[in-house]
């Protein structure tokens, strides 16, 4: 069936199927990569919906997408491997307003 779909179409089967169950624990790596406006706003509709976060589940999304941020409970901000914030999107941006720029710095285990 994947073979006689578009190629936009056909980028979209992986997330259809990560949508499919109930696991506890979901992993978006990039999900809205190369996604139109209205395809990347219907996809966080689906990950803040009843189907996934509304019931419970946990999302992990991945993204260089800092607008989407904004749609997120936590973030954690990696450079280079390693966590430099732990915050929220309200607590990041009140500090980026207030001029401070930088969050709160993770310290290492």
């Amino acid at each position: 069936m994947a073979r006689t779909l578009s190629g936009g179409q056909a980028n979209r089967v992986p997330l259809a199927a990560a949508v499919l169950g109930s696991p506890d624990l979901r992993i978006f790596d990039e999900s809205t990569e190369g996604l139109d406006s209205v395809l990347r706003n219907d996809l966080w509709s689906v990950f803040r919906g009843r189907a996934l976060a509304e019931e419970g589940t946990t999302l992990l999304v991945s993204s260089h997408v800092m607008d989407e941020a904004t749609r997120c409970h936590r973030l954690l901000l990696m450079r280079e491997g390693a966590i430099i914030a732990d915050t929220t999107p309200h607590d990041l941006l009140s500090r980026n307003a207030n001029g401070n720029g930088r969050p709160n710095r993770r310290r290492r285990p």
